[in-house]
């Protein structure tokens, strides 16, 4: 009897640790986002106020406000859910939640702008993840040089490239753009983005 519980419990580690090493983790990404941010580690400040912030800080609010707020944890793949969430952080939500409503559109489901759980197991379902990560990557690189001052700003950009997937001879996999439905037929429109204020007022 002792024998069998214990390998049961066994089991029951193993397939706990298997489920956990598939899932997306806050601790490898927030090891790139340090390195994008630099000093100060992409705190707005005014938003989470006018002060120093550690890197424990940093990591507890980007942890809780971005990773744990849109399901960073439920997806599979980690470069699924870096290139989702660094956009959040980077750039917000942008005016009537164009972030969020543009990989809706790229992984197929109603862009409400409200991603939800069931919205990231229709992106887990994805075989290969390029085929979210790159398209959004395209979007990103469309959302920042559509800024009137993106030339100002050559680290969006580059950010941006930096979570592309490549083939083993340097091609761009699944190298094509989507935009939502509020974009299509449409101008780049500077107001896309957000005010610090309607960026705080979001903060829970």
């Amino acid at each position: 009897m002792i024998v069998l519980q214990r390998t049961l419990m066994t089991v029951l580690l193993v397939s706990f640790m298997a489920l956990s090493s598939q899932a997306a983790s806050f601790e490898k990404y927030f090891l790139k986002l340090v390195k994008f941010e630099g000093k100060g580690y992409g705190i707005n400040q005014e938003i989470w106020g006018k002060k120093v912030f550690s890197k424990e800080e940093a990591f507890r609010i980007h942890k809780q406000h971005y990773w744990n707020k849109y399901h960073g944890n439920l997806f599979k793949s980690q470069e699924v859910a870096e290139v989702f969430i660094d956009q959040l952080i980077n750039a917000g939500e942008g005016k009537e939640c164009v972030n969020i409503k543009a990989f809706e559109a790229v992984i197929g489901v109603s862009q409400d702008g409200k991603l939800t759980k069931e919205d990231v197991q229709i992106a887990n379902s994805f075989i290969q993840c390029e085929y979210i990560v790159n398209p959004y990557t395209n979007y990103r690189l469309h959302y920042y040089t559509s800024r009137k001052n993106f030339k100002k700003y050559p680290g969006w950009t580059i950010r941006a490239k930096a979570f592309s997937i490549f083939s083993e001879d340097n091609n761009m996999l699944a190298d094509y753009l989507v935009l939502p439905d509020m974009l299509i037929g449409k101008e780049p429109e500077e107001d896309l983005e957000e005010s610090g204020a309607e960026i705080a007022s979001k903060v829970d």
